[in-house]
This record gives structure tokens, C-alpha cells and sequence, in this order.
């Protein structure tokens, strides 16, 4: 009986809440009510596991199985007449024969149990605890990049990265040019970034997560690997992109430590979206009766880690030569009225022993490892950081004798940043909102920074151009987060940072290709085709602000998913 009215249709959801049904209503002596047995035939036909006609046919045979019971009693029969009108469609049935209950919930059973051992269904006794407690996560984008320069651009800029990344540096003695950055021929391509995050919940209050990433080189500020860059569709490397341990002992409070997204409330004025910090931070907030919600977040992370056996092929040691973030923000985020919310924050990010020193007087070096400073040249360089060479280097002899240099600094960092957020609900599910960001590197000292002899940066008459001040201004209008298909949003910002505002390593990685000593405008939109899928679209129009002429026009068009 219950095979053929099933059809073939059952799900698993509906043959459970129907096996529990009519195991419930066989379970007691007296017949189910009538109410009772109306909810159950609804929720058969609501789940699509009759439909109208079966349906009436199995009241048929009920009905006609209960002519040989007892008649309803009179008051009975009388409550029933102030019943509320059923909705349309509702069947009305008010008895099931007690046999016809005993012989679907036996079906059903046997049904289920099929079911379970045809598709491997596991007991909860037998499922292992730790996929109750594992969270698998990830996301891919493909992005189409243009990169066009115009013809007028200075063609001789060092690439710094290069230069400190190679084992012997740049020898300033050599007829040959030291590696240059494209800033002349034009580029287009394609460019993958794939992350694939796991999320353990070791206690009610800590986490640990992991997650690795594509992505061409070792770069902080950048996952996105071009295809075809190694040829023949070689394969990719995969990096450790975060893990950390997260724990929240009070409801207010959140420590993490390890490898761990940016964890404070910055714009990419300072950091670049994909940045990742190695250390510990706390964050704390503080919440309030009259919608003032407060923040205070401050941590400790390490930089540059000097190598154990620095000095490998010396009997003494180099000392170590730690290079350190030291950080605090705090703040406030205020919904005075219901349409209406604003946020602010001020934050101090010091950085400590990153900047380059000149070192002892060393002799023709031939090595990595040399020169007594070697270690303070910068690690990463993006573009736009006043550098010097770190190497004092006396060479006897022949003028032609190799000198290899490496770049180091030129200034300390320490940045005062105060970014604000005004946001307006009025049109909602259209927002509309309005960021600002200021920073300013309070260490940037001209005359001494001038001093070093830096190499770069340089205006008319050798004089040193760079500056320390930077500021973003960007409005959004639209959802600021993509939940459902068609959610759009669109934005406009301007950006304008100095040579020595921030710490070019761990800025933008697409603002004017990377960097700092840039301004121009950003256009963007965001359109979601569905949930966890969209695309997006950006435009950045840029040039230099002081220096050799820059400028750039990079477009780039993203697909992304995520689960």
C-alpha cells in the first residue's frame, strides 16, 4: 500500500517525520483525533509524499473501515462544530483505522532501513566526533588584468626586490644595468587565486584554522598566481597562508596567535587585503546601552626573525637584528538613529629595527653574508620607499673591482592612522557609504633621511622628494555585502600616499601595480549572479606624485566563488 502511494517520490526528511508520525499516533490505545489526524495527512501532502487523489483514497478506505466503529458521542460531535474553517485544500478525515497505522508505520520502517543501507547512512554512534567539530571552507577567483603605460614613462626604475632577493646583490661596479621594472610595454593576463581553509572548534570558546593559497612567490601582499607563467601548464605552488589558534574566554574578549588575517580595522591605505600578520593580537569590545559599541585591539608581531645560524661560515655569530610591528587601535562605532551609523578608530602601527644601516667597513665582498648589515636591507619592496645601499665597501686596487650592493630603509616607521565611517540606511536595501583614512609616518625625518644618499626618489637637482603623509576618500552605494543573486554595488575613491607614508611591502598591491608615491582615482562594482557568486570590476587610473614620470591604467575583471 504505502509503496504505491509513495511512488518512488519519498525523501529521506519526509519518510522520517512520516515514520514518526504514525509511530506516535500507533503508540497510545485510542484512536488519533481528528485534528490530529488532519495535521497528519497535511504534512503527507505538504511533502509531497501524497498527493490530493491518494490521499482520498486512503480516507476512503479509512472512512469505510471506521462505519463498523462506534458512532461519536453527541458532545463531541457538537465541539466539533465551532472549529475554525480549514484552509483550502485541507483533507478532513476523522479516524484512522488503528490497522491501516500499524500497517504504513511497518512500511515506512522497512522502507527507511532500505534506504539507510542502499546509501550508506551512518548511526550518530558511529559518525567520529571531529566532523561535527571541522568546518571545510575556500574560495576561487579568476581575474582578466590589463596593465597599460603610456609612452612617455622613465624606463629606468631598480627593481629593489630583485636586487635584495639575489644572493650577491648588484654590483654598482658593473657596465651592465641593474634589474628594471616594466613601466613601458603594456601586459595582459590571466590570473588565478584558489584558497582552501579548514576551521577545527577545539573548545566552546577556541578555534584553530588553517588555510593555504596559490600564489606566484613568497609575496605578503599578493595570492594571485598567472597562468601559463611557467609554461606548458606546469603546476602551482601551494603556500601556508594562515594558522593560528583563536580562544575567547570572556564574551568580550578574543585572542589570537599564530598566522592570522588582519586584525585590525584598517583600509588598504596600509595594508592590502590579502595581507596576513605573524604574532598574536587581542581584541576587545565593549558594548553600551545607548548603541555605542567600543573597540581596542593591540598586538605584537614580528617583522623579520634574524636566521638561527646567521654567520653559517663564521666561527662568530652575527647578533640578531629582530625586526618588529608593535600595534594598537582603539575606537568607537555609534548607531545615533536608525538610519544612521558611525564609526572611528585611531591606531598607532610602530615598527621597530626594519630600517637599513650602513655597515662597517667591509672588503671586497663576494657573498651573501659579508657585510656586517646585510640583514637590514629590506626584505620585500613594492615600489616607492626611499632605499640607500647598506654596504660601506672598500675595494684596493682596481676601480673595476666587483662591489655587490644591497638596499636598505631610509626611513623608521611609525604611523598614526585615523580612519572614519559614516554609513546611511535611508534607501536600504541601497546603502550608501563614505570612508576616510589619514596617515601619517610620525618618524619620517627629511634632513636625516636625505643624509643616507638615497638612490631613488630624487627630484631636480638631486634633491630628495619623498613624503610621509597619505589619505583615501572612497563612497560606496549599493549592498555592502553580497548575500543574494542580483546584490550590486558600486564605489569611487580617491588615494593619495607619499614615498614614506607607510610601509610600501604591505600596502595595495594593485594601486599604481604595488606600493606607495602614488595617487589617482579607483572605480569598481560588484554584481552577484547567486549566493557566494559574483564578479566584479575595477578600474585604476594612477601616476607618480614626485620623481621620473609614472603613470598606469590597470583594469581588472574577477569571477568569484566561494563555499
Amino acid at each position: 500500500m504505502i509503496a504505491q502511494l509513495f511512488n518512488g517520490r519519498t525523501t529521506a526528511a519526509a519518510t522520517l517525520t512520516l515514520a514518526a508520525c504514525l509511530c506516535a499516533s500507533t503508540a497510545g490505545a485510542q484512536p488519533a483525533s481528528g485534528d490530529v489526524t488532519e495535521k497528519l495527512i497535511q504534512i503527507l501532502v505538504k511533502n509531497g509524499v501524497l498527493t490530493q487523489p491518494q490521499a482520498k483514497d486512503l480516507l476512503d478506505q479509512a472512512r469505510a473501515e471506521a462505519r463498523a466503529r462506534p458512532t461519536v458521542a453527541p458532545a463531541a460531535a457538537a465541539s466539533t462544530a465551532t472549529d475554525k474553517p480549514a484552509p483550502q485544500g485541507t483533507v478532513r478525515v476523522t479516524y484512522v483505522p488503528e490497522s491501516v497505522r500499524k500497517q504504513i508505520a511497518a512500511e515506512v520502517k522497512q522502507q527507511v532501513l532500505q534506504q539507510a543501507q542502499d546509501q550508506g547512512w551512518a548511526e550518530p554512534s558511529v559518525i567520529p566526533g571531529w566532523t561535527q567539530r571541522v568546518r571545510v571552507y575556500g574560495d576561487v577567483r579568476m581575474r582578466g588584468q590589463w596593465d597599460n603605460f603610456p609612452s612617455n614613462n622613465y624606463n629606468l626604475f631598480p627593481d629593489f626586490n630583485g636586487i635584495n632577493g639575489s644572493s650577491n646583490g648588484y654590483d654598482t661596479n658593473s657596465a651592465s644595468l641593474p634589474p628594471l621594472l616594466n613601466t613601458t610595454q603594456g601586459r595582459m593576463r590571466t590570473r588565478l587565486r584558489a584558497r582552501l581553509g579548514v576551521e577545527a572548534q577545539i573548545t566552546d570558546w577556541a578555534v584553530a584554522n588553517i588555510r593555504i593559497a596559490t600564489g606566484s612567490d613568497s609575496s605578503p601582499v599578493s595570492t594571485n598566481q598567472t597562468l601559463g607563467a611557467t609554461g606548458d601548464f606546469s603546476k602551482y605552488a601551494i603556500w601556508l597562508d594562515t594558522a593560528y589558534i583563536q580562544m575567547k574566554p570572556v564574551s568580550y574578549t578574543t585572542i589570537s596567535v599564530g598566522r592570522m588575517p588582519n586584525p585590525f580595522w584598517t583600509t588598504d591605505l596600509l595594508y592590502d587585503d590579502d595581507l596576513n600578520f605573524d604574532g598574536f593580537a587581542v581584541a576587545n569590545k565593549f558594548g553600551h546601552s545607548d548603541g555605542v559599541q567600543g573597540f581596542l585591539t593591540l598586538g605584537g608581531f614580528p617583522v623579520f626573525n634574524t636566521a638561527f645560524n646567521l654567520g653559517s661560515t663564521n666561527a662568530a655569530k652575527t647578533s640578531s637584528q629582530d625586526g618588529w610591528l608593535v600595534a594598537v587601535q582603539g575606537g568607537a562605532e555609534w548607531r545615533f538613529q536608525e538610519e544612521w551609523k558611525a564609526k572611528i578608530g585611531m591606531g598607532f602601527f610602530g615598527y621597530n629595527n626594519i630600517e637599513g644601516r650602513k655597515s662597517q667597513l667591509c672588503v671586497g665582498p663576494t657573498s651573501f653574508g659579508s657585510c656586517t648589515t646585510d640583514t637590514t636591507r629590506a626584505p620585500f619592496i613594492q615600489f616607492g620607499n626611499t632605499v640607500f645601499p647598506v654596504r660601506n665597501i672598500s675595494t684596493p686596487g682596481s676601480s673595476t673591482t666587483a662591489q655587490p650592493q644591497f638596499y636598505g630603509l631610509a626611513s623608521k616607521f611609525q604611523e598614526l592612522d585615523i580612519h572614519a565611517q559614516m554609513s546611511y540606511y535611508g534607501f536600504h536595501p541601497v546603502d550608501v557609504v563614505v570612508d576616510a583614512d589619514y596617515v601619517m609616518n610620525m618618524a619620517f625625518d627629511r634632513r636625516k633621511t636625505a643624509s643616507k644618499s638615497p638612490v631613488n626618489n630624487i627630484g631636480t637637482n638631486n634633491a630628495f622628494v619623498g613624503g610621509d603623509t597619505g589619505w583615501t576618500l572612497k563612497l560606496t552605494v549599493g549592498r555592502p555585502e553580497l548575500k543574494t543573486a542580483w546584490d550590486w554595488n558600486v564605489s569611487v575613491a580617491y588615494k593619495y600616499i607619499e614615498s614614506d607614508a607607510v610601509l610600501d611591502a604591505l600596502t595595495d598591491s594593485k594601486f599604481h601595480l604595488g606600493g606607495t608615491n602614488a595617487q589617482g582615482f579607483v572605480l569598481g562594482g560588484n554584481l552577484a549572479f547567486a549566493r557566494d557568486l559574483w564578479m566584479s570590476a575595477r578600474w585604476y587610473s594612477t601616476n607618480a606624485i614626485s620623481g621620473p614620470p609614472y603613470s598606469v591604467d590597470s583594469i581588472m575583471i574577477d569571477l568569484n566563488a566561494k563555499f
